[in-house]
């Protein structure tokens, strides 16, 4: 199965536990066509009900709710019935991968991550095929969801054999790279690290901006962009602190706010009490189909706040569209940008250093033009989906080789 890999089309499985929505839509449908630009026959396995080729449009949270049976039981179910679903679910997971090898050679099976998912390991030492695994956050995360305690144990032990398992993993940071390493005792030289990335012909400079936000005309102003939910992760609260600082020095400043959640009444609260509700536009939830002409508004894009594991998407499709960036000294962060390079990254939780950083941009129009150069050749030249799904793919193939 190994002996001819390089410089030949594959049959590829790519196998996911999602809905197929949303972000994880776009970073889904990102790489399997990477891989078909790539040359390779790539069929994606995945559960009912999911998008079984890529959406038009990629849904909005709004959207999302209309789907009412799988929000319910998602937001609803205990906890320890919904993970023993997930155990349930690999049965399924084994008839849709044996349903797919019905009349095809397949060669590799790359598998998104999910915590229980072993159908996948055990279908791919089966079938005696290589197995490349795609990392973006394990048990030990502290996810949105949280966990049972009960069976937290078991989904290490099956963490640690399916970790095991992999020919090869993939990891969208360094963090996790370590974590796998010291927490698991992966070989080092059995993870690489791929952060996330864009599309740079979808998210292009050359993309038209929305002429107005609320009324507002966007034309000769300065605008400070976030692209996101409203959640207390993010750190809303904090941008909004740093923009009350920018805005008394740059009075052409702006900053729209594209996303929503459970925040967006606090976040409104805290802005009309700092006396900035004419200079903070909220946009709502806008679908990814669009969401290109809101960030082409921009003059920079920010990240509040992030966490220690994650490689945040909208980082990269802000680079895309050649906007400097501005991110907090997380090492995901760090793993993409240069400080001083594609963008500038501040103290973390510090609003002062936030408001600093983005003043130097404004204040500086031809660094935050360079800034936006650089960090849309990043983009084009190596944050991108075909690049990620081009190292994957060699980096399983040169340890398929050497076993």
């Amino acid at each position: 199965h190994t002996a001819n890999y390089r410089g030949r089309p594959l049959h590829i499985l790519y196998l996911h536990r999602t809905q197929g929505h949303g972000v994880e839509a776009v970073h889904i449908w990102g790489i399997a066509n990477g891989l078909k630009n790539l040359g390779h026959d790539v069929m994606v396995v995945s559960p009912a009900g999911a998008h079984r080729e890529q959406p038009r449009r990629a849904e909005s949270k709004a959207a999302e709710s209309k789907r009412p049976l799988f929000t319910f039981i998602s937001k609803h179910t205990p906890e320890i019935v919904f993970e023993l679903a997930e155990i349930a679910y690999n049965f399924f997971a084994w008839r849709g991968l044996k349903k797919s090898v019905a009349d095809r050679n397949v060669e590799c099976l790359y598998e998104r991550y999910a915590i229980f998912a072993v159908a996948g390991a055990l279908f791919a030492r089966r079938r005696r095929i290589p197995l490349l695994l795609e990392v973006n956050y394990t048990s030990m995360s502290p996810l949105v969801r949280k966990r049972s305690r009960l069976l937290l144990p078991l989904a290490r032990r099956v963490d640690a054999w399916l970790f095991r398992s992999a020919t090869a993993i993939v990891v969208v940071s360094s963090y996790l790279r370590d974590q796998l390493a010291t927490e698991y005792g992966v070989p080092p030289d059995k993870i690489l690290v791929v952060p996330n990335a864009a599309d740079p012909q979808t998210f292009h400079p050359a993309i038209a901006p929305v002429a107005e936000i609320g009324g507002v005309v966007l034309a000769h102003k300065k605008i400070i962009g976030f692209v996101g939910s409203f959640t207390p992760w993010h750190g809303l609260s904090l941008f909004v602190d740093a923009f009350k600082l920018v805005a008394k020095n740059h009075p052409d400043a702006f900053a729209v706010l594209v996303g929503d959640g459970p925040q967006r009444k606090e976040i409104e609260r805290q802005v009309a009490a700092y006396g900035l509700a004419e200079r903070v536009l909220f946009t709502g939830n806008i679908g990814h189909d669009q969401l290109m002409h809101y960030v082409a508004t921009f003059s920079i894009g920010v990240m509040p706040d992030s966490n220690e594991y994650g490689s945040p998407m909208k980082i990269f499709e802000y680079m895309a569209l050649g906007k400097p960036v501005v991110v907090p000294d997380y090492g995901p962060l760090r793993d993409a940008v240069t400080d001083g390079c594609e963008g500038k990254i501040f103290r973390r939780k510090d609003a002062q250093a936030l408001a600093s950083c983005i003043d130097a941009y404004l204040s500086d129009p031809g660094a935050l033009a360079e800034a936006g150069k650089k960090a849309r050749a990043s983009v084009a030249t190596k944050f991108n989906w075909q690049a990620n799904a081009e190292r994957s793919l060699n980096f399983v193939i040169s340890k398929a080789k050497s076993h």
